[in-house]
């Protein structure tokens, strides 16, 4: 069932990511890399204010809902709280941009400040669907928890078809989000089936107990995700932005992927060790680690072998000045795939100040970084910031977990690394004779990487009969249909 579980994430954010691939093809092929980058520096802004939406609560009702706490308690306790950090950030946005006009600064266009409310407005509505979409996955109810998220991004990529392809302005494609933000809210009221009861302060301390060092390693993560976005804009303009909001986005989304998987391990972990059973803790990670490599190092050699014909096919000729960011950025979804399990086992395990520490160490590496590598190599200073910041990140919570848990290192990673090696340059080397210039040449180069990659990885005896049945099982249709059915229904 947790293979099945995991195998509804993937096929959820791989569903999501192409609603959002076909949301961004429409933009590209009918509205500037101007109005992407408006966007995109609104969106970065106001995520990196969510950190006060958040606060690492999030993460406190998972851990206490599987912990077995009174379920009534933690609702109405984590309910309340969520409304008072909504309501703290709309108030920190509008006395944050107040003092940025009254300081004599201001936008680079009034279509910069207008998006920034359309969108903060959209993250408030977010925020509060969180109260149930926590909840379901606290419970480990993943088809609810998946499908208000499916349902704002279909919402959201319907609303920006028409939009772009009218051609209808930057304002009106930011409303977008707010117009996705309203489907999953009331989603996830829909498929609520749970009672509040009265709330509990000492619950609330309990929650504060455990969210403080998870808030700061929350905000770290936002910042990471964000602040290159902020930054191009401060040294470049809108359409800098655009070209890298739109082409890092084609790989953005794996993330999402790597989180929902471990979001998964995490109140696995948490049951486990409130049984004390440290061995098959560290053989669930393991086991989650060994899987997100072998799925992510493929997609990541394929997007950077193919790097141009994807920008080329996929997106625009207008956003090839951004190809190096694509042949950088996606490295640093590898050292997170390799980094999230062992940090969702310590927070599991009643230590998260040791994500907290990582993330906080990713942040401060990604923010000096750009502010050095992207005046002096534009766009690609962005990626490479990226990627170092997470290589950083990798180190520390290795270390920390081998030193905690004894949890060594992890041989089959090598294999999954030297047959992503051979197949980028199989592909690289393939493409000097064939030109790809047609969508299906894409799809069957990416195949080709696929089966090379898998093939090598038989040959070293790293994919195996087993490996073949538990995915053939877990992505079983049939199954998978019954599954979400059951779970809706409450069975």
């Amino acid at each position: 069932m947790i293979a099945r579980k995991s195998a509804l994430i993937v096929l959820m954010q791989l569903t999501n990511a192409f609603l959002g691939y076909v949301a961004l093809k429409f933009i590209a092929i009918y509205m500037q890399p101007w109005e992407y980058g408006v966007i995109g520096f609104a969106y970065g802004l106001v995520s990196i204010f969510s950190i006060f939406g958040d606060a690492g609560f999030n993460s406190a009702h998972i851990k206490r809902v599987s912990e077995g706490k009174e379920m009534d308690r933690c609702l109405s306790t984590f309910a309340l709280t969520k409304l008072f950090l909504a309501f703290s950030m709309v108030f920190l946005v509008f006395l944050t941009l107040e003092i940025w006009k009254l300081s004599g600064r201001g936008f680079e266009s009034d279509a910069h400040e207008k998006a920034l409310y359309i969108i903060l407005s959209s993250f408030i509505l977010s925020i509060l669907a969180q109260i149930f979409t926590t909840t379901f996955n606290a419970k480990k109810e993943i088809a609810k928890q998946q499908l208000p998220n499916f349902a704002s991004t279909l919402a959201r990529c319907i609303a920006t078809i028409f939009i772009a392809y009218y051609n209808l302005g930057v304002l009106l494609l930011s409303y977008t989000y707010l117009i996705g933000s309203i489907f999953e809210f009331f989603t996830a009221i829909i498929l609520f089936n749970y009672k509040f009861g009265k709330p509990s302060f000492n619950y609330f301390k309990s929650y504060y107990s455990f969210a403080i060092p998870v808030a700061v390693g929350s905000a770290s993560s936002l910042i990471v995700t964000n602040f290159d976005r902020v930054a191009i804009q401060i040294f470049y303009g809108a359409e800098e932005v655009g070209q890298y909001f739109a082409v890092s986005n084609l790989s953005r989304f794996l993330v999402l992927f790597i989180s929902a998987v471990t979001s998964l391990l995490f109140p696995i972990v948490s049951e486990l060790y409130a049984k004390n059973d440290l061995e098959e803790i560290r053989r669930v990670t393991k086991i989650s680690e060994r899987y997100l490599s072998m799925i992510v190092f493929p997609i990541v050699a394929t997007m950077i072998s193919l790097s141009y014909a994807v920008i080329h096919i996929l997106v625009s000729d207008k956003y090839l000045p951004a190809i190096s960011v694509l042949q950088i950025f996606p490295i640093f979804l590898i050292l997170e795939a390799l980094s999230s399990p062992y940090s969702t086992m310590l927070s599991g395990m009643n230590m998260p100040k040791y994500e907290r520490n990582r993330l906080a160490i990713i942040a401060f590496s990604n923010v000096i970084l750009n502010l050095i590598l992207l005046p002096k190599i534009g766009l690609a200073g962005g990626a490479m910031a990226i990627v170092f910041s997470y290589l950083a990140g990798l180190i520390y919570i290795r270390i920390v977990s081998f030193r905690i848990a004894k949890t060594g290192l992890n041989y089959r990673v090598a294999m999954h690394a030297i047959s992503a090696i051979i197949s980028y340059f199989a592909i690289i080397y393939a493409t000097k004779f064939f030109t790809i210039a047609r969508w299906y040449y894409l799809i069957a180069f990416s195949m080709l990487c696929f089966l090379i990659y898998f093939f090598v990885l038989f040959i070293l005896g790293e994919f195996r009969k087993e490996d073949f049945v538990f995915f053939a099982d877990a992505l079983n249709p049939f199954k998978m249909i019954g599954y979400v059915r059951n779970e809706i229904k409450n069975k």
